[in-house]
């Protein structure tokens, strides 16, 4: 859903397989320009008895050791519907990075910072009628 979605980063991982997981889950997303999702799996050894390591061991494939090229989309959309006796686990970089919400936005590039920290520009009266009316 978050590639169809417009995401240019999706990457899907097990928590135990730390090795091939650091990349993608911190460096990767944060150096990537647009919308990035990474999707761990990490099941729940205490409550849920379904879907445990030995569940999930067998299930997970890593596509690029079958020579998966993140950068084809079709392919990486295909593998991302599997589910069931496989579950891929692979990355998808197809689309090219986008502009962010700050790239796009002219108010958040003035210089000066988060809007939360803005003046509202309206009276300690006016906001209290707001606020009130919100109630």
């Amino acid at each position: 859903m978050a590639m169809v979605g417009g995401a240019t980063y999706v990457a899907r991982r097990v928590q135990w397989q730390a090795k091939n997981t650091w990349w993608r889950f911190s460096k990767a997303p944060l150096l990537h320009r647009g919308f990035a999702l990474v999707d761990v799996f990490s099941p729940c050894v205490t409550y849920n008895k379904d879907n445990t390591y030995q569940f999930f061991n067998p299930r997970v494939k890593i596509l690029e050791k079958r020579n998966h090229d993140p950068a084809d989309f079709h392919k990486a959309l295909d593998e991302a519907y599997k589910w069931g006796d496989e579950s891929p686990l692979a990355c998808s970089g197809g689309a090219p990075d986008l502009p962010t919400l700050e790239d796009q936005e002219s108010v958040l590039q003035d210089g000066h910072g988060p809007l939360a920290f803005r003046e509202l520009g309206i009276s300690d009266e006016q906001a209290q009628a707001v606020i009130q009316e919100l109630l």
